[in-house]
């Protein structure tokens, strides 16, 4: 189990590091600044409360497997409550939230969920192969 998280953790890590400068470059040419709209914050949010769900998940996937997809979405239905609690009022502060705020959230969430599933979805694989 240990093995799986950290190998989890690099790849997500990796993966978020390359989104976020391929991100980051497109705001900066689209004239919105690297660093701006709260792009940091928004990565590293969603990298920090992908890997403890996803270790969630790893912990209640050899006691629960029958209810993991359960707890998969609860864990998301958390995610955007936090999102919303601790991320949206940044965003409202500059008169709503625009694209490119939008962009800053939920481009590093898709990326985050589509490899926690990948991944999940692997590690249970190979547990019913063995």
């Amino acid at each position: 189990m240990i093995k799986a998280y950290f190998r989890f953790l690099i790849i997500l890590f990796l993966v978020l590091s390359n989104a976020f400068a391929t991100h980051g470059y497109i705001q900066h040419l689209l004239g919105i600044g690297f660093y701006e709209k709260h792009i940091i914050l928004c990565y590293i949010f969603n990298f920090s409360v992908t890997i403890f769900f996803y270790f969630l998940l790893l912990m209640l996937k050899a006691k629960k497997s029958t209810q993991l997809g359960y707890v998969f979405l609860f864990s998301s239905m958390i995610k955007f409550g936090l999102f919303f609690i601790f991320i949206k009022p940044l965003f409202l502060e500059s008169t709503g939230v625009k694209s490119p705020e939008f962009f800053s959230f939920f481009v590093p969430y898709v990326i985050s969920v589509i490899l926690e599933i990948f991944m999940i979805v692997q590690s249970i694989n190979k547990e019913e192969l063995s």
